[in-house]
């Protein structure tokens, strides 16, 4: 028999946190899933780790502006520990009770749609009037030649790292792409950035995109603009990629920040009718 609640929430990501507190708060008995960690990627891989990187550096490079101020030194196993410490050491058993405690069932495992009002959870099966999908989204991959032969980060990788590498070759001009870009440099890392675009940040004003550019190149980052990686290989030592300009970069490790994908692939969306589209949704 399946286990009955009122509404299910199959995602515990900042959306679908707030849409089970909601439900919660208002006595609706709900079921909470949750593949990974309830908090999602920013708590843990994104927004969060991210920031509490870049605070230190941060600090340094306004000093470093400051007349009559000496330049502080950036203590990395203190900065990664800091990182730890705000990112639970990917750790959410405190979510788990804080929702069990508030009358949620908390299921771990990935759910999939099986019919109208019911997911499956490891062969666990739930059933409610009402289901909210909030599953996020993945990163995407560009097709690159060879790309699955050397070694690749994505933001998780990037914002967990344990060491910062000696040069790193950034896929991507948008937010996600030039906030590591900026990080890594700023943590003493030779970072090579390419955009396919002519210019970073393509949604924003022309004018922005020039500004961050500026900056990226003050502080040491190579920015090819207008550029895309063709392919790449195995190095003694690690990676060369060449580029469509046929340039080529030497890199330790390849960042992929250039974009992401509704993450709706295993959802079984089609045993309700449903077909997603780009954007996640029909």
């Amino acid at each position: 028999m399946p286990e009955t609640v009122d509404v299910i929430v199959l995602g515990m990501g900042p959306g679908g946190e707030v849409a089970a507190s909601r439900l919660l708060a208002a006595g609706r008995r709900v079921a909470v899933i949750e593949r990974e960690l309830i908090g999602g990627e920013c708590a843990y891989w994104a927004c969060i780790p991210s920031k509490t990187l870049l605070r230190a550096p941060e600090v340094r490079s306004e000093a470093d502006r400051e007349p009559g101020v000496a330049t502080p030194a950036l203590d990395w196993p203190a900065i990664a520990a800091y990182r730890d410490y705000m990112t639970r050491h990917l750790d959410d058993q405190a979510q788990v009770r804080g929702y069990q405690d508030r009358g949620a069932l908390v299921v771990r495992g990935a759910g999939r749609l099986v019919g109208a009002g019911q997911v499956e959870v490891d062969g666990q099966l739930l059933e409610a009037e009402q289901v909210i999908l909030a599953t996020g989204s993945d990163p995407l991959r560009p097709s690159i030649q060879g790309l699955d032969q050397v070694e690749v980060w994505t933001n998780r990788e990037a914002t967990q790292l344990r060491s910062v590498p000696g040069r790193a070759l950034l896929v991507g001009g948008g937010p996600v792409g030039i906030e590591l870009g900026q990080l890594l440099a700023r943590l003493g890392c030779q970072v090579t950035l390419v955009q396919r675009a002519e210019r970073l940040l393509g949604r924003e004003d022309p004018r922005v995109g020039d500004l961050i550019g500026t900056a990226l190149s003050d502080e040491g980052v190579d920015v090819r603009a207008g550029r895309q990686v063709v392919r790449a290989s195995r190095h003694a030592g690690g990676t060369l990629v060449e580029l469509d300009d046929r340039a080529v970069v030497e890199t330790e490790v390849i960042v992929i920040g250039a974009g992401r994908a509704p993450r709706v692939g295993e959802l079984g969306l089609e045993t309700v009718g449903v077909e997603a589209g780009g954007a996640g949704y029909g």
